[in-house]
């Protein structure tokens, strides 16, 4: 955890501030530490550069682990990922994230929150595009841990600070970011709340800018994320969430449309319709 982000978490229960315990720091960052929430009396913790707001399961975090770093030196580090997209959907890809970057302040003051980070498939690009520091979200232990693995192979560490949480109760202070993204964490389950976060923690003027897959209306992709509460499967749906919340200068935009490929994939489903959208809004 860099030492210049601390000014920004805050307890996600009461939102008090924070009195920091110190066990072990370089120059920039804190290695190993706790976070005491001077209200509400409960405790977090800084460990290997990373601060947890969410328990950590021992089995499930060693079964994630294993798990994420076949997936990590397998494809992401050497971007054999791609192998799984054809041509058109490479393309579409391509032209998805320089959408979501185009909208983002990229110097060196400006403050970005990625959440759903996941592998850093995303991550990558904004760290690569960006000159300011990075926070990158996610409630996964074993993916946090991995993340930061991933991130330092590829020598794109220096800049982000990672956070294990919820980012529907995310543990940032109001107004805290410049940026706030999210490639494909609208595809999690009720992710309306994480919206709203979004919008407490971005800075006026600041943009929003996520994407996420819409599923044909009664195919069994459809059917199996109205089952988890997946709710942004229409562009009515996602600008009307938007709206809603309080965001303005809504824009939705589709990148492709076909049949889903991967036989292994939970969603969506093996030959089914579906479409990669991107969203994004001014506070």
């Amino acid at each position: 955890m860099r030492k210049s982000i601390i000014k920004f978490l805050t307890c996600p229960v009461c939102r008090s501030n924070f009195v920091v315990v110190i066990h072990k720091e370089t120059k920039e960052k804190i290695l190993e530490g706790e976070l005491k929430c001077q209200r509400c009396d409960r405790e977090f913790y800084i460990k290997n550069e990373i601060a947890y707001f969410t328990p950590c399961i021992k089995k499930q975090f060693e079964k994630d682990a294993r798990k994420l770093r076949k997936v990590t030196t397998k494809q992401e580090i050497p971007k054999k990922w791609r192998c799984y997209f054809s041509k058109q959907e490479l393309v579409a890809l391509k032209k998805e994230w320089q959408w979501m970057l185009s909208s983002i302040k990229k110097n060196k003051k400006a403050i970005h929150l990625d959440f759903a980070t996941g592998t850093g498939r995303f991550l990558r690009n904004i760290v690569s595009k960006t000159k300011g520091e990075i926070v990158a979200l996610d409630n996964g232990c074993g993916t946090c841990q991995e993340l930061q693995y991933f991130l330092k192979r590829i020598k794109k560490y220096s800049r982000v600070s990672i956070v294990c949480a919820d980012a529907r109760s995310m543990p940032f202070k109001n107004s805290a970011f410049d940026n706030v993204s999210s490639w494909h964490g609208l595809d999690e389950s009720k992710m309306i709340q994480a919206i709203k976060e979004a919008k407490r923690v971005l800075k006026k003027e600041g943009y929003f800018v996520a994407s996420g897959v819409h599923y044909l209306k009664g195919s069994k992709s459809f059917l199996r994320a109205q089952k988890h509460h997946i709710n942004f499967l229409t562009k009515e749906i996602a600008v009307k969430a938007l709206k809603k919340i309080g965001f303005r200068n809504i824009q939705h935009k589709v990148f492709f449309e076909g049949q889903w490929n991967e036989k292994e994939s939970y969603l969506p489903i093996f030959n089914d319709f579906y479409s990669v959208y991107g969203i994004r809004a001014k506070k």
